[in-house]
């Protein structure tokens, strides 16, 4: 059980406690140093960031336990999740603006537009209009998966166009 710090000995109110538990949930804000099993006045569980005296030992500085994240997880777990997430979003950052760069030097170097329009000039004058775009691994997959779910063979299909074509 928690004992009643007096004169504001918080110090020496969190040294007594013994076990992590009891220390990272005691009322006077402390935390456990888990080489030396030290219970130290501190709620913050970055404070090893900037205070290097904060547990007995400087080999066990980072691995501060606090009520926050509780015994299991550490000041240096803490760190480690904080740096994956933002390494994970500057690296999706980074992919995206190589994607744009790649596709952008495509437009400009390379073979040009993905889709566009073709106009074609007949005998008579007259112009003939058409959509085009250029097929990448996606669309030729939905192409052969949707010729293979037709039931028709491809000789019904241009029979059935040219009957109602012509």
């Amino acid at each position: 059980m928690d004992q009643i710090v007096v004169n504001g000995d918080r110090a020496g109110a969190c040294w007594r406690i013994q076990d992590c538990h009891s220390c990272t949930h005691s009322s006077h804000g402390c935390g456990w140093c888990p080489y030396s099993s030290t219970c130290v006045p501190t709620t913050n569980p970055l404070k090893p960031l900037w205070d290097d005296q904060i547990c007995p030992l400087k080999a066990e500085r980072y691995e501060l336990r606090t009520k926050t994240l509780g015994c299991s997880y550490s000041t240096m777990t803490l760190l480690s999740i904080v740096v994956t997430v933002f390494a994970t979003i500057a690296a999706l950052v980074l992919l995206g603006l190589l994607g744009y760069v790649l596709l952008s030097l495509n437009r400009m170097f390379g073979s040009g537009s993905w889709n566009g329009v073709e106009i074609e000039v007949k005998d008579d004058g007259t112009r003939d209009e058409r959509q085009w775009r250029r097929s990448n691994a996606v669309t030729s997959f939905v192409r052969q998966t949707a010729l293979k779910a037709t039931k028709e063979s491809e000789q019904e299909q241009v029979t059935e166009r040219s009957r109602l074509l012509g």
